[in-house]
């Protein structure tokens, strides 16, 4: 019963000893995240954090947008060596609680993680959460993009336009004579 209590103690202080995670948080604006707003409501984002301690990490990329629409984005790293300085791991990457699929190629030397067409909320504080390990001075980077969910109303431009075509088609239905003959098979 004493090992049992012993085991405890001494797994307890090899768990407290640890080195804790580091979290930090980048809103849209901070140097690590630029969003820059485009042509019908859509915005291309770019993010990046560059000399991770080693350890384990956890950064979070907030933002809010003003219409519901899909968003989409791929985080990438890349490594000379393998379990050098600059290497660096991830562990998940989630945009809204959604996860994204991570591709790890060259073994292991790359790693990709890509997501798409991610409901993205108006008004609604959204996140990009990435984790993963650092070996002591790791950096990844990435983009995002976002597109409104475009209303099913037509602008009043498209309306009149998809009028004139229906009677132009009428018009030129109406026009066309057509010929009926007739023949006889032998």
């Amino acid at each position: 019963m004493r090992s049992v209590v012993a085991i405890a103690v001494a797994a307890a202080a090899v768990i407290g000893a640890a080195a804790p995670a580091a979290a930090a948080t980048y809103p849209v604006g901070s140097d690590n995240f630029k969003a820059t707003p485009g042509a019908g409501g859509t915005f291309a984002g770019a993010f990046q954090v560059t000399g991770l301690a080693a350890g384990v990490f956890s950064d979070t990329f907030t933002f809010t947008l003003p219409t519901n629409g899909l968003g989409s984005g791929t985080v990438s790293t890349s490594v000379t060596d393998l379990g050098s300085v600059n290497d660096l791991d991830f562990t998940s990457v989630t945009i809204n609680d959604i996860a994204a699929s991570i591709t790890k190629t060259a073994g292991g030397a790359f790693e990709v993680a890509f997501v798409n067409s991610v409901p993205i909320v108006a008004g609604q504080l959204n996140r990009l959460v990435v984790t993963g390990v650092s070996r002591g001075n790791g950096a990844y980077g990435g983009q995002a993009t976002f597109t409104p969910i475009s209303s099913a109303v037509p602008e009043p431009a498209t309306w009149a336009m998809m009028i004139m075509g229906f009677g132009v088609v009428g018009y030129a239905m109406r026009r066309r004579r057509t010929a009926v003959r007739f023949s006889q098979a032998i």
